[in-house]
Parts: structure tokens; C-alpha cells; sequence
């Protein structure tokens, strides 16, 4: 699909030759070309300053031999000398570094061809005397053979060919041409044997040994061959009848392997094959128009093209002119040819797919094949066609071959350029809709009628565009072949480069002609400084061009019709650098494809250079690029690594070079123990996509998801890249278009949900337009089986043109479960169903209540149910109705049937649990009977026999209820089996309209409440059971559940009520001040006491929970025992606190003490790391071996670490001896009981490998809480209460000094591994572990952990671990006074 351009042309006349010139070789390195002329004149001349920096005559040097013709010249870099051989048999050397020419050697026989190695080792010379002598560069003879030399055992032909064989029809160039593989391995050598009188083609090996030759049966070879550099073929003319001229291709065997024809009559004078193996280039002479081509073709598919053919002279000056010699370049697709006037023409190609321009939607995307007179065109929007094939070929006007082709842009016709005309191709098109036939709906019907210059112009893609006009140009005026970067501007202009001989400069040639008439008006030619690389179409601008020169500087050329020209009558056109962010723009490199887009709103330009560095402005896009499109939302390209890759053009562009690692080829690794973060990959990158190996891009469709790619072979085929795919997507739910949005995601497996998530507000709205356009019941209940309560639009499709706008990674993203989704979308439909038809729409009705959450199944039931009866068919009989049946088949399909069966069951409907039982595999036998027993019954026995059947406890608590006193027994039963207290409630208090239930319900919910309340006491529920039995009119119970939840004040209350005996109420305080007591209630013990006098009681209450203070306002100054209690109790507890807080502090202080040693230890330790499959093969069997060895208690570390958790187990499976070790045999034993889990028993032994888990836990439990802290500021204000300052200074004191230690050591129990949350302690194990592991046991791993506990980038696996800050409680306890 792709064709030929030439990006530069240099042409430059030596004039100051002598005679004719015939041969030439370069020096690429210097740039400097060395010509030979018949006169054997050697001319050395320099093409960047255009000057002839030197003229030697060999014939007056007297070292060459009279009469001889130079017939061969090569520069050598390895000698920095140019190498001449004469057909005299002269050798001559000419070193370019000190200027001297000198006679090397002479070959008395004479030389006929001299040919050097691709390395500059040796060469092979041909001799008159035919027979081929190898050389070295040093000009020692190494070999020398026959030229018809044959293999050994292969008979010499005799046979003489008869008169009529095309080898008698003209002379025979007999001279014989040597041409070598890419490698220099071989080379091979066409000579002709007069013997047999045919040319014949032999391959020699480097030394000189025969390897092969053609088959006998081959003639009519020609002496031009070349070999292809990559060594796959051999090129060899052939003529095989007086009409057919062919380009035969031999292997290195020597036998034949396809050809191809020429299309032209004449002679070949030459046959190269470009340095990457992909140019045939064929310089012919043409006899019947005497005139010189070269002729570039290229194979692709198994065809090979015409794709180029370059022309010399043109003019009347040069009409004679031809060429005479060609050559590639050896490292670029460059290629020189030369006139015998002395013409030296450089062409730098490039390869180009040529496709129809521009981002609307009806740009067919026609990509055109060049094949020499014909064009072959391809609608890649209507089919895609592999080469050589194509959806329609234009066969061009007499047999002339196109020079250069381009698209309008807007009417997307084509221009051709041939000889000198410019030929218009249009598309065809469908004829006009008659108006009565357009109806074009809107959300209020019919729009207005059309207006009557109505006239739609749709493309018909089954008929080929149509020559509709001709523009002819003066060859005087302009010489269209010397035209390339052909451009049609405009409907009226078109664009062109042309060179300048002799100079380093283009000029950009501007045509302007009549529409109508096909008549040139003005052709105005523009200077440029430089020579220009590429010229492209800025943006949509119909009035100007982009070009870029070959130092990477971008132009703006504003045609005659642009209001920003010169305006100047003289010279219309004008040129400007392209200004980006206010500076003249210029590549890093020159870029020789480049393209103009806005992207991010601002006028930008994409670049791609021959070294596959990708560029958008001046950034840095891509490092291996090999081909890029646009598409109008994206930026599309395919890297070396044959990977596809999407940026979006809303966004702004990536500021660092876009990198792909492919996860089967990221190792983890592991250095200085710490991680190496790599970025992350998203799960779901709609962006990347692998491709075939060498793809590339050669066209994408706008406004559609065709992406074409062109395999290495020359084969296509067509992709839906997800990024496109979805901008499209989203493009027609935006327009409503629900129809082909649900077809392309159905082709393209897009998640149904999208649709509804893209726009929820917006889908609701327009739901019945929904319904409208999708009329297919598939379709349908494939949408609504689809739904479920998740936003794809935040987990499986990310808006790669709104991603910039997202919130960064570390911001906490919102959830993506979207509740009450399928609820809302099923009962929307359902009402749009239920509007327009019931029965169309059944099935997706029924989808809709099975789709719910919970299912509604009843009521899909009860509709099949309603579907039942009878009908009238057309012929008059009556019928079963098969829609329920239909209906209940389908909802099989759906739901379990066993499943369904128990809810038919539940309806209480037995002809429908029969029909629905009948589509199960249950046994008629079991459940007809099971439902004869159930008909016997009376209705709410019934029902409450299938709601138990069903484990329905509240329903079958309610039939129950209804079913008779008798019953309420087995009610009080079902209730306490099944703790259905509450709903029991709910049951027995509810009015009921049945005023013979009122006093059975009033006695059944007394009954209720009561055995609720002792259920709640046995679950140490006392409170709650207290009031239920005041409901239920238990008040004893009431009391004792009071007293029991420690509610004095209405306990006493109730028995009150009861008329308690003064006696009774004091043993009822006493007995609530012990619970308040054991429940560390002190202060409300105490009060009750005090409340009913018990004085002495409530002191001592109070000094067990240290609040001295109110001691002090309860007792009686006068009282001097109570005193001496309070005194008496208060310094007990000093004494006591001192003792405890000073024991405290001395332990808490060895330990922060110990603990720092112990992690110094630590730092300093370095683990021994096992290794995992590495190292040497006596390595690794020793430590599978030696796995005991590292062990504590009888455990390998293998089964140390799995101790830790079992979902971080890593197997360790030797790579090198092929054995597991006795953990993993282990691990992979089907266990039939789940093990549990052993405790690790925390030691606080020195040295223990837990000594800093048992430090850190001891030290976190010597924390003080707040009752603690505030617990001695009650003992400190007592003691100042009692006068003794000095005392409770000395306790403020000594208890500050043991709060400050605590807190400077609470940031080092923060940075603890027991300071994780309980949950996360293993996982910490696990992070440091899975450090150390390569990423095919790290994928092992991560499907035996839970996904939640971690995440996976792309080297190693990083766990999320929440860690627990070590604080204190900082309450206000002690007095501001110390």
C-alpha cells in the first residue's frame, strides 16, 4: 500500500568536462564524487560547494596503456584511495589524501569488469582472456580460474541454440558483470560461452570456488544482475520472447525463483538493488522514445509495483540526454544517477502511504497503490482489500506512467500528474433521494420540509471515480516531472516543489487554474533559502501549506490566495517561519514525515525522523516509532517493539517520552534490600496494544474504529484499537445514535454497562428512544442481563481525553459501585415496555424482574401466571396460549429452576408450582404427593406448613397466628427456635381490622414480651429486658433487670410501686452498690448508699474509687471516725501509688533501654538470602539440601516464613536440580481437615528473635490510661484537702517524671512491628519477603493472596500496611498549682 517519495533532489551540471561522462563513484564519508569520461578524464567535485576541485587526465600521466578505456572505478575507505581499472588491464590507485595517481598492477589479458568485496578486502577482476583472478587490497594474486568454469560431474554443453532463440535477434553484450551478497560470502557472475552461445549464471564462493550455476534449460539471460544485499535473491534480466522483457530472480543454487515483466520496450543497462534489500531500481533505455529512465519497483504480497519513474533531460537542450550510470546509497535510500552530459542527480526517498486527508466523516479514506500507469484506490471507510487487489483501479491515458498524485481535501477528488497534464479523477455518487422520500425525525416529529437546493451527495463506493477534467501545462513553462510534494491547495491551486540546478535551494511552484475550463492562469514560483524536505496541508487551511527544510525549520507558504500574502501583483505568495509558543519552530531533527493537528486547542505538529524518534512539537514522544496517524481524537502509532499506542489530542501532550515495559518481561530485582519502584501500568490501559510483529500504520478511519495495519509481507488487516473504539462509542451515545453504538460495542465486546454509565441523567432521558432504536428482543435482554451496579467508566473504560483531568494517584478515587443502577434502569424500561406493547416486549419484562436486586421472581411468576388461557388461531380452533409457556422456558434459562420452583411455591398458587416443576428434573412422584398433602390442610395451616417448608419464619409466624388459639403454642415454639423476637412484635401489636383477634393478640404479645425479655437476660442484655417486662406487667422481673444493669434509681422506683418494707429497699441498695462496686462504679455506689442514709457505707465507697473529695462533703466534721477512716485510706493509697508508679518506672526504663540495643542489632545484622533458582548449579543443590541446617525448633526458614502467612508461601522448587524441598512437598499435599493456625509464643529471653515484640508489648501495657491519670489527681487533691502539701507535690511530681518518659519513647513504639494493626502484622513479613522474589513466583503469589491487602506494580509487590500510632491519653488530672 505504500509508495515511493522523493523527499530532497540535488541536480548538478559539471560543465567542465571533456567528452562524455560514463562512470563515477563517491566518497560518502567527505562528499566528494569522482567522474570518469570517455576521455578518461577523472573529475573530482564536491556537491556542497558545487565546484570542480580537481581535473586529471589520465591519458597524460604515462601510466596508462595506449588506447585503453577506463572501465571501472571504486572508491576504497579503507585506503582512502580511489581504485580505476582500464580495459587494458590497467590498475590504477589515486590516493585522495596526498594526490598521488600510480600504477598498481597490469593484467597483460586485459580487464572486462572489476568488482570489490562489500568489506574492501578483495576484489575480482574479469579478464578478456575470461577468466576471473582474485586479488587482495595489498594487490597480491590470491586465485585465478575460467570464467565457464563448470561444477565438477556437470557435462559441458555443446548443444549450439538455434537461429530463431532471442540471443541471435541482437548483439549480445558479452561484457561479463560481477556483483557481490551483502555478507561477501559469495558473489555471482554472468559471462557468456561461445561454445553455447547464451549467457550463464554462475555463483562463486569468496575463495573463488564454484558453488553453483544456472539450469541448463535457461535463456535468454542478459549480463545485467545484481544480487539483493539481504542474499534471499539474484536479479538477472531476461529476455524470453521479442515482446517480453523479464526481471528473473535466481537462488543461491542457481535455480529460478520467480519474475515479473516489464511494461516498457527497451534495453537494461542496469539492475541495483537499494541497501535495505526493498528498491529494484532499472536504468532502461527506451528505443522507441530514445529516451533514459530509471524505472523503481517494489514487491509486496508476492506483485511487484512500478512505483517510481524518474526521468532525465525534458527540455530540447537535453532531448539526447541519458543516463549512464546509477548507484545506491550504502547506508540511506538514496540514489544517484548519471548523464553522459554530466547531470549528477542525489534522490533521498522515503516510503509514504498516500491516503485522503482530513478528520470529517465523510472522508472516504482512500488510499491510492501507485503501479506504474495505473493507480489502484481503496475506500478503507467502506471495505478494506490487500494488495495487490484494491477496490478500483484507474488505468491512466495513453500509457503514461503518474509523476505524482494528491487529494482535494473537501471534495476528496484526486489530481494526477502525468507528462504535462494534471488529470481530475472524481468519485462517484448516488443519485438524488427524491424529497417526497426524506423524513427527518426530531424530538417533536417531522422537521419542516426541505429546502429546495437540498441535493445529498452520498458516495457510491461500487463505481470508480471518473477523469472529469484535464489540466495542460506548457513544457516550457514547467516540467512536471522535475515536481514533487504534489498538493492540491485548493479547488483551484495546486502545489509543488521544484530543484534548482547547481544550487543548494527549491522553489515552491504554485499552479493556478479555471475550475471550469481546465486553463492555467498563473504559475508563480517562490525561492527558498534551502531545499525542502516535506510539504504537507496545515490543518484544514485551503489557502495555506506547511513544508519543513532539511534543517528541521517548519515554513508557512501563503498561496495567491491567502489574505496574509504579499499582496504584491508581481509575486502574490509569500513565506513565514511557523511560530509555537512564540518562537520559530525547528524539529531537534529533521523529521522527513511530519504531520500539522491541534492538540490541547493549540496548533501543533507531529514528527517522526529515520531514526524512529517520535515527536509532538519539540517534546519527545516516542524513541522507537516506526509509523503514525491521526485520527480526529487521537494520535496513533506503532513502535518497534510492535506495540500500538493512542494519545489522546484533547489532552495536552506527555512531557517525557512515552515507555512500554511488557510484563512478561519485567524481573523483580532486588538491591541494597530496598525496592526499586517502577511506574505503574493500569489493569485496564485502553492506550497500548500489541500488534504483529513489524506492523505499521496505514490508515485510520475518522470518526470511526478502523484502524488498517500493513504486516511485513504486504498483507492488511483491520483493527478496533479500544481508544477509538470508545471515543466512538461515546461519540454516538452523545448524538443518540443508541443503535450503532449497541452493534459496535456487541462487535467489539464493549461491557453493555457503558452505555448507561457514559451519561446516566442523559439515558434516562432518553430511554424511549432507546427502546425505539433497538427493537430486537436479543439485543435487549442481552442489555439488561448485562447491567450490574458498578460505573465502568471509573474500572474498564477510562476516558483517555478526560484522563489529564482526573485527581492524581494518591487521592483517594471514589468508589465505583453505583447502588440502586439496575433497580433504576430495569423499572425504567419496564415502563417503556409496558407503554408500548406488553406482549412484543415479554421476554425483556421478564429480564427486568430477574435482573433486579434483589430478583423479583414472584412477580415474574404471577405474570406468567396472567399469561395463561386460551386463544383463537386463524383458522378458528381454539388453542393453548403458548406465551406463558414460552415465557416460563425462558426464565429457566435465566434462574435456577430449583430456585424458581420454591418461589412458585411460595405464591401458594399449586397449578403454577406444577408448571413450573415440570421444567425440573424433580420427581413427579415426590412433589405431586408432597402437594396432595398440602391441599388437605386449611389455609393458614397451609401456608404456614409451605412457609416453614421454605424457612419464611416471619411469614409462617403470621399465617400461623391466624390459624387459631390452638396454635399459640407452636407459635410461642417457632419464635424461640428461630429468635424471631422482634418480628413477633411487629406481628402481635399491629391493629388488626378482625375484632375477634384483638384479645388474642393482647395476650400473645404479653406472652412475646415476656420470653423476649429472658432471652435478653441471658444475653447479659439487662436494660432492654427491664422495660419489656414493665411492658409485659412483670414488675419483679423489672426490678431484677434493672438492679442487674446497674439502673439504681429505677429499680428503687419499681419497688416503690411495690410497697418494698424498709427493710427490703436496704437489702435492695445494698445489693446494687456490690454490682455498681464490681462494675467500677464507685461514685454512683456511694451515692445510692448516701441516698438512704447509709453514711458509713458511702465513705467507704467512696475511698475505694478515690474520690475523697466528696468523702470529705459526705461526712460530718463532728464524726471523727469517719474521719480517721478517709485519712486513714487516702495514705494507704499514697503509699501504694508511690510504690507502683516508682516499681513502673523502673521497668519501663530498662526497658526503652534494652530496646534500643536491640534494634541496633538488627541494623547491623545481614540476613543470609537464600537463593531462588541464580548462582551455580553446586550452589543451589547445596542449599536444597542444607534447608534444615537454617532452622529454629525443627523448622527449615521456608517453613519459618510460611508459618508467618500462608499466602505468601513461595515454593522453592530448585530450578537447577529439578527437586522440591520437604516444605514444598508439604504445601502440595491435599489436606482434608483445615489445619489451625500455630501460635508463635512470644519470649522475652535475650536474644530471642522476639525480644522487641515482647519489649514493646510490655511497655504499651505500663502505659497509664486516662481513669488512671485521673484516679491520682484525685489522691493529690485529697491529700491537699487533708493538709498534707508537701506529700502531694511529691506524687505530682514523681507521676510527671514517669509521664515524660513515656512519652519520649512513644515515637520509637510508633516505628515497632507490633505497633501494626493486628490484621496487617503478617503482611508486614510478607512485604519484606516478596522483595526478594522474581516476578514468576511473585504471579504465583498473587493468586493465593487476597486482592485487597496489596497492590502490583510493574518490578515488585508492594502491600498497603496501616500502622497504629503508640499515643497517650492526656486528660487534665493534675492541679495547674504543681
Amino acid at each position: 500500500m505504500k509508495n515511493i517519495t522523493r523527499l530532497s533532489e540535488f541536480n548538478d551540471l559539471i560543465v567542465d568536462g571533456n567528452g562524455e561522462f560514463k562512470l563515477f563513484s563517491i566518497d560518502q564519508q567527505s562528499n566528494v564524487v569522482y567522474f570518469i569520461t570517455e576521455n578518461n578524464q577523472l573529475i573530482i567535485y564536491s556537491p556542497s560547494t558545487k565546484k570542480v576541485s580537481m581535473k586529471i587526465d589520465l591519458n597524460e600521466q604515462d601510466i596508462l596503456s595506449e588506447g585503453a578505456k577506463i572501465i571501472s572505478i571504486q572508491f576504497i575507505p579503507d585506503l582512502d584511495a580511489v581504485c580505476m581499472a582500464s580495459n587494458k588491464g590497467d590498475i590504477l590507485m589515486y590516493s585522495t589524501s596526498n594526490g598521488e595517481l600510480e600504477c598498481v598492477g597490469i593484467v597483460g589479458s586485459g580487464i572486462t569488469c572489476m568488482s570489490w568485496s562489500p568489506d574492501y578486502e578483495l576484489f575480482i577482476l574479469a579478464t578478456e582472456s575470461e577468466t576471473l583472478i582474485q586479488m587482495t587490497k595489498d594487490w597480491e594474486m590470491i586465485n585465478e580460474v575460467s570464467i565457464n568454469s563448470y561444477l565438477p560431474g556437470k557435462p559441458k554443453t555443446t548443444t549450439t541454440p538455434p537461429a530463431t532463440t532471442p540471443n541471435n535477434i541482437k548483439n549480445i553484450n558479452k561484457i561479463p558483470i560481477i556483483t557481490w551478497r551483502g555478507d561477501g560470502q559469495y558473489f555471482a557472475c554472468s559471462s557468456y560461452e561461445e561454445d553455447i552461445g547464451k549467457i550463464q549464471l554462475r555463483i562463486w564462493e569468496r575463495s573463488l570456488q564454484l558453488h553453483s550455476m544456472n539450469e541448463s534449460d535457461v535463456t535468454g539471460l542478459e549480463n545485467q544482475i545484481s544480487w539483493r544485499p539481504n542474499g534471499s535473491m539474484i536479479a538477472v534480466s531476461q529476455r524470453l520472447e521479442q515482446t517480453r522483457h523479464d526481471i528473473s530472480f535466481f537462488e543461491r543454487n542457481g535455480l529460478k525463483h520467480g519474475e515479473f515483466t516489464l511494461r516498457s520496450k527497451g534495453d537494461i543497462q542496469s539492475i541495483q538493488w537499494s541497501s535495505d534489500s526493498e528498491i529494484l531500481g532499472i536504468q532502461l533505455y527506451l528505443e522507441d522514445e530514445k529516451r533514459s529512465v530509471l524505472q523503481l519497483w517494489h514487491r509486496s504480497n508476492y506483485y511487484w509495483f512500478l512505483k517510481q519513474e524518474i526521468q532525465c533531460g525534458g527540455d530540447e537542450a537535453s532531448k539526447n540526454e541519458r543516463i549512464v550510470n546509477i548507484q545506491w546509497d550504502l547506508s540511506s535510500p538514496i540514489i544517484r544517477t548519471l548523464t553522459q552530459l554530466g547531470r549528477f542527480s542525489e534522490y533521498r526517498l522515503c516510503w509514504d502511504y498516500d491516503v485522503s486527508q482530513g478528520f470529517s466523516e465523510t472522508n472516504p479514506t482512500t488510499v491510492v497503490m501507485v503501479d506504474g500507469n495505473q493507480l489502484k484506490l481503496t475506500p478503507f471507510r467502506r471495505l478494506v482489500v490487500p494488495p495487490p487487489m484494491s477496490a478500483y483501479s484507474i488505468e491512466l491515458p495513453d500509457k503514461l506512467n503518474c509523476l505524482g498524485f494528491s487529494f482535494n481535501q473537501s471534495t476528496y477528488q484526486l489530481s494526477v500528474m502525468v507528462d504535462q497534464s494534471i488529470l481530475i479523477y472524481t468519485p462517484a455518487t448516488l443519485p438524488p433521494i427524491p424529497k417526497a422520500t426524506l423524513k427527518i425525525k426530531s424530538t417533536n416529529g417531522l422537521l419542516p420540509p426541505l429546502p429546495s437546493d437540498f441535493k445529498p451527495n452520498l458516495p457510491n463506493y461500487s463505481v470508480a471515480p471518473t477523469l472529469t477534467s484535464r489540466v495542460t501545462i506548457d513544457k516550457t513553462k514547467l516540467q512536471l516531472h522535475k515536481i514533487r510534494h504534489f498538493l492540491w491547495l485548493n479547488q483551484s491551486t495546486f502545489i509543488g516543489v521544484e530543484s534548482k540546478t547547481n544550487q543548494n535551494s527549491d522553489s515552491i511552484v504554485e499552479i493556478v487554474f479555471n475550475v471550469e475550463s481546465g486553463a492555467v492562469e498563473n504559475i508563480y514560483r517562490t525561492s527558498v533559502a534551502t531545499k525542502i524536505l516535506r510539504l504537507t496541508h496545515h490543518l484544514e487551511s485551503l489557502d495555506q501549506c506547511l513544508f519543513e527544510s532539511i534543517d528541521g525549520y517548519l515554513h508557512l507558504y501563503n498561496s495567491s490566495s491567502s489574505p496574509s500574502a504579499g499582496g504584491n501583483l508581481e509575486q502574490p505568495t509569500s513565506i513565514s517561519p511557523f511560530i509555537y509558543q512564540e518562537n520559530i519552530f525547528k524539529f531537534p531533527t529533521p523529521c522527513p514525515w511530519f504531520s500539522s493537528c491541534r492538540i490541547n486547542e493549540e496548533d501543533s505538529v507531529v514528527g517522526l525522523n529515520d531514526r524512529n524518534k517520535l515527536y509532538i512539537n519539540q517534546s519527545l514522544l516516542c524513541t522507537d516509532c516506526n509509523s503514525f496517524a491521526l485520527h480526529n481524537k487521537f494520535l496513533l502509532f506503532t513502535t518497534v517493539s510492535h506495540v500500538l499506542r493512542s494519545v489522546s489530542l484533547l489532552a495536552p501532550p506527555p512531557t517525557q517520552p512515552l515507555t512500554y515495559v511488557p510484563v512478561s518481561n519485567v524481573i523483580g530485582n532486588y538491591v541494597g534490600h530496598k525496592s526499586q519502584p517502577l511506574q505503574q501500568q493500569s489493569n485496564y490501559d485502553d492506550s497500548i496494544r500489541d500488534v504483529e510483529r513489524g506492523s505499521r500504520i496505514v490508515a485510520v478511519v475518522p470518526h470511526d474504529t478502523r484502524l488498517v495495519l500493513q504486516m511485513p509481507r504486504g498483507n492488511l488487516e483491520a483493527i478496533s484499537p479500544r481508544s477509538l473504539t470508545l471515543a466512538t462509542i461515546r461519540e454516538m451515545i452523545n448524538n443518540h445514535q443508541y443503535l450503532s453504538a449497541f452493534l459496535t460495542m456487541r462487535r467489539n465486546r464493549i461491557d453493555m454497562n457503558f452505555l448507561y454509565d457514559h451519561n446516566p441523567t442523559d439515558f434516562i432521558r432518553h430511554i424511549e428512544e432507546f427502546v425505539e432504536q433497538i427493537q430486537q428482543i436479543d439485543y435487549l435482554n442481552l442489555f439488561i442481563s448485562s447491567l450490574r451496579d458498578e460505573d465502568t467508566t471509573k474500572t474498564l473504560f477510562i476516558d483517555l481525553e478526560t484522563k489529564h483531568l482526573l485527581p492524581p494517584t494518591n487521592v483517594v478515587k471514589p468508589s465505583s459501585v453505583v447502588v440502586g443502577k439496575v433497580n433504576l434502569v430495569c423499572d425504567s424500561l419496564r415502563k417503556v415496555f409496558m407503554e408500548k406493547d406488553s406482549i412484543k416486549f415479554n421476554l425483556p419484562i421478564l429480564t427486568t424482574y430477574v435482573k433486579k436486586s434483589p430478583p423479583e421472581l414472584d412477580q415474574v411468576l404471577r405474570l406468567i401466571q396472567s399469561l395463561r388461557g386460551e386463544e383463537i388461531n386463524e383458522q378458528g380452533e381454539t388453542i393453548v396460549n403458548r406465551l406463558a409457556e414460552e415465557s416460563l422456558d425462558y426464565i429457566v434459562f435465566l434462574v435456577d429452576v430449583n430456585k424458581l420452583y420454591d418461589i412458585a411455591l411460595g405464591t401458594y398458587d399449586f397449578e403454577l408450582v406444577i408448571m413450573v416443576a415440570q421444567k425440573s428434573q424433580k420427581d413427579p412422584k415426590e412433589y405431586i404427593s408432597f402437594l396432595q398433602e398440602l391441599q388437605k390442610m386449611e389455609k393458614f395451616y397451609q401456608r404456614y406448613s409451605i412457609d416453614k417448608y421454605l424457612s419464611r419464619w416471619e411469614l409462617a409466624l403470621y399465617n400461623l397466628s391466624r390459624a387459631g388459639k390452638k396454635y399459640q403454642q407452636d407459635c410461642l415454639d417457632l419464635i424461640i427456635t428461630n429468635k424471631i423476637y422482634k418480628e413477633a412484635l411487629v406481628n402481635y401489636g399491629s391493629n388488626d381490622s378482625n375484632d375477634n383477634l384483638i384479645e388474642e393478640k393482647e395476650e400473645m404479645f404479653k406472652k412475646v414480651l415476656n420470653i423476649y425479655g429472658d432471652y435478653l437476660l441471658q444475653s447479659n442484655q439487662f436494660e432492654d429486658a427491664a422495660y419489656l417486662f414493665l411492658q409485659a406487667g412483670e414488675q419483679k422481673k423489672s426490678i431484677n433487670a434493672f438492679r442487674d444493669a446497674g439502673l439504681w434509681e429505677n429499680a428503687i422506683s419499681q419497688a416503690k410501686k411495690l410497697s418494698y418494707s424498709k427493710e427490703q429497699l436496704d437489702q435492695l441498695v445494698i445489693e446494687l452498690s456490690e454490682i455498681l462496686k464490681r462494675n467500677s462504679k464507685f461514685q454512683q455506689a456511694a451515692q445510692c448508699l448516701e441516698k438512704f442514709q447509709l453514711i458509713d457505707q458511702a465513705i467507704q465507697m467512696y475511698c475505694e474509687g478515690y474520690y475523697f473529695n466528696e468523702a470529705f462533703l459526705s461526712s460530718s466534721e463532728s464524726n471523727q471516725e469517719q474521719q480517721q477512716i478517709i485519712k486513714k485510706s487516702l495514705l494507704d493509697s499514697l503509699t501504694n501509688q508511690t510504690n507502683e508508679i516508682n516499681a513502673n518506672y523502673e521497668k519501663y526504663e530498662k526497658m526503652s533501654t534494652r530496646i534500643v540495643i536491640v534494634r541496633t542489632n538488627k541494623l547491623n545484622h545481614v540476613p543470609l538470602l537464600l537463593p531462588r533458582g541464580q548462582g551455580d548449579l553446586e550452589t543451589g543443590s547445596m542449599m536444597s539440601g542444607m534447608s534444615g541446617m537454617f532452622s529454629e525448633g525443627g523448622m527449615s526458614v521456608n517453613s519459618a516464613l510460611s508459618n508467618v502467612t500462608t499466602s505468601s508461601y513461595v515454593s522453592t522448587y530448585s530450578q537447577q536440580t529439578g527437586t522440591f524441598s520437604t516444605a514444598t512437598k508439604t504445601r502440595l499435599k491435599k489436606k482434608d481437615k483445615k489445619q489451625k493456625p500455630q501460635k508463635v509464643r512470644i519470649s522475652g529471653k535475650e536474644g530471642s528473635p522476639y525480644e522487641e515484640d515482647y519489649l514493646v508489648e510490655q511497655m504499651k501495657k505500663l502505659i497509664p490510661t486516662a481513669a488512671q491519670q485521673e484516679s491520682i489527681g484525685r489522691i493529690i487533691k485529697g491529700l491537699v484537702l487533708l493538709g498534707l502539701f508537701n506529700d502531694a507535690r511529691q506524687l505530682s511530681t514523681l507521676y510527671q517524671k514517669y509521664l515524660d518518659l513515656i512519652d519520649g519513647s512513644l515515637d520509637a513504639l510508633s516505628a515497632s512491628a507490633t505497633a501494626i494493626l493486628p490484621e496487617n502484622k503478617k503482611e508486614k513479613e510478607r512485604e519484606q519477603r516478596l522483595q526478594l522474589e522474581q516476578l514468576e513466583e511473585q504471579q504465583l503469589l498473587q493468586q493465593q493472596q487476597q486482592p485487597q491487602t496489596s497492590t502490583t506494580s510493574n518490578k515488585i509487590i508492594t502491600l498497603n500496611i496501616k500502622q497504629v500510632v503508640v499515643s497517650r491519653d492526656k486528660p487534665n488530672w493534675n492541679l495547674t498549682i504543681f
